[in-house]
């Protein structure tokens, strides 16, 4: 037993133990800097998103304007079509790729809402007007949304600073 302790086995033990430690701490730092590296590359490819609704996003709020009940709480029908056809024009190409799936529903809602006839001598029905006004409501609600997305992270990364300094 007395063998056993002998300094350069003491040595050889605690040489061990500091390698063990630094090996752990070495793949613990790897896997962190591995996770930094995604994140970043995640943050770069959510910023080409947002710059990109930021450029299609606001035709699509151009189109949603027309959309607007005239005298008598009703829509004009001919308004009504040119609504629909920009906005199954606007979502062709890019914007299929950079619309939200939440968004993307809503935007069919409004489409198939505008897509119907008037029930009424050329006028919609009461029943037409809110689902159209409804769906409108949603979409726009959808794309805003799609930018509150970014703001929220932007806070999230802000205050996650201030916390480290």
């Amino acid at each position: 037993m007395k063998d056993f302790f002998t300094p350069s086995i003491i040595t050889a033990l605690t040489a061990l133990t500091l390698s063990l430690i630094t090996l752990y701490q070495f793949f613990r730092n790897l896997r962190f800097q591995q996770k930094q590296a995604e994140n970043n590359q995640n943050r770069d490819l959510t910023n080409k998103l947002y710059d990109l609704r930021l450029e299609y996003y606001p035709k699509a709020y151009d189109i949603t304007d027309c959309i607007i009940k005239e005298k008598g709480n009703n829509y004009d029908v001919q308004k009504i079509k040119n609504a629909a056809t920009d906005l199954i024009a606007w979502k062709k190409g890019v914007v299929n790729i950079i619309i939200s799936v939440e968004c993307r529903d809503s935007f069919f809602t409004l489409r198939d809402a505008l897509m119907k006839k008037p029930a009424e001598k050329g006028q919609f029905s009461q029943e037409q007007v809110v689902k159209i006004h409804n769906a409108n409501k949603s979409f726009r609600k959808e794309l805003r949304r799609d930018f509150g997305f970014m703001y929220r992270e932007e806070k999230k990364r802000r205050k996650t600073k201030k916390a480290s300094r």
